[in-house]
């Protein structure tokens, strides 16, 4: 992913303002402070250590700073609630395997989405790791979530 997104940097001539780095989320390789914003789009849930991970965000954001994350939940509402179920644990494994020949990756995809504390659960551990507000807006019928959060 890194080898296309530099690809693209260098094809639309922003080598000079935007660098791509490799980085631990536990760990991150930046000063204390330094982004005005950051965003993690269907990331967070893969976090080894999902408080460590947020508090080094805040650390690497400036005071008032945005998070703004985009991750999977699940919906809540009838019908999607069920027919969500029912795509991701009957549905995406069969169209996985006959695309990718592995069954468990598509798998891993509805369990670690179905696991991840979305909504006011996640908004509740984005305040106990320091950040001053955090608010959730559901996406695409409630499949994914839009997180914002401020330092």
């Amino acid at each position: 992913m890194l080898d296309v997104g530099r690809k693209k940097i260098l094809k639309k001539e922003l080598h000079e303002t935007i660098d791509m780095v490799v980085g631990d989320s536990e760990n991150l390789p930046f000063d204390d402070n330094s982004f005005d914003a950051i965003t993690v789009a269907f990331g967070v849930r893969n976090f080894a250590n999902l408080d460590k991970g947020l508090t080094e965000i805040k650390r690497v954001l400036k005071p008032n700073g945005k998070l703004v994350i985009l991750e999977t939940s699940v919906p809540t509402k009838f019908p999607y609630k069920q027919g969500y179920r029912f795509h991701s644990s009957v549905i995406l494994p069969i169209v996985g395997k006959l695309f990718s020949k592995d069954k468990v990756a598509y798998s891993y995809l509805s369990e670690s989405a179905n696991s991840f504390p979305f909504g006011e659960k996640f908004n509740n551990i984005l305040l106990k790791n320091g950040f001053t507000t955090a608010t959730d807006k559901p996406v695409t019928f409630g499949v994914a979530s839009i997180y914002t959060a401020t330092k």
